[in-house]
């Protein structure tokens, strides 16, 4: 029974640790991206590094979220799953470029250090939206099929209607 007791402490103190820290690592997320929409909405160059780490993430997580909702609903993905991995590979050390230039005090470095961190970033932004709209594509792809499914349940629902007249004369004699 003792052991029992101990086990079962120990299985809570556990579980309470890893919540508290999964926890604490979406509260450190949502407070990173918060400062860094804020620092998106400041002039110069500091405004201008923030909001390519804001777009840059933003286009990342959608393209993993998109991958995720195309995976749910078993859409065609193909390859989308390692080119989304490369992508947040190539983000990563892309924003970390980026972190480095908003730790330099001098602007007009900033400013020199910026065209190829800048490039990459916008084209990874790019290639992240370009993998959401294609993800789209493929998950539209049966859609086609809805005028035609809507169109044979009406006939059906039709022929069940036709079906219960026939059967109920109470119907027919009120008619």
């Amino acid at each position: 029974m003792l052991a029992t007791l101990a086990f079962a402490s120990c299985a809570v103190v556990g579980l309470t640790l890893r919540v508290t820290r999964g926890v604490r690592r979406r509260v450190d997320v949502v407070r990173r991206r918060a400062g860094l929409a804020a620092r998106a909405h400041c002039r110069g160059p500091a405004g201008e590094v923030a909001r390519l780490r804001w777009d840059l993430d933003r286009g990342v997580t959608a393209a993993r979220k998109a991958l995720a909702v195309a995976q749910a609903i078993d859409a065609p993905v193909g390859e989308v799953p390692s080119l989304v991995a490369r992508l947040e590979m190539a983000a990563h050390g892309v924003d970390g470029e980026l972190r480095l230039l908003e730790t330099q005090p001098d602007p007009a470095r900033v400013v020199a250090a910026l065209d190829g961190p800048r490039g990459r970033a916008v084209a990874l932004t790019d290639a992240a939206s370009r993998l959401v709209a294609a993800l789209l594509d493929a998950a539209g792809s049966g859609v086609l099929d809805v005028p035609l499914l809507h169109a044979e349940c009406e006939m059906e629902a039709e022929a069940l209607r036709a079906t219960r007249r026939r059967r109920d004369p109470a119907q027919e004699a009120g008619a």
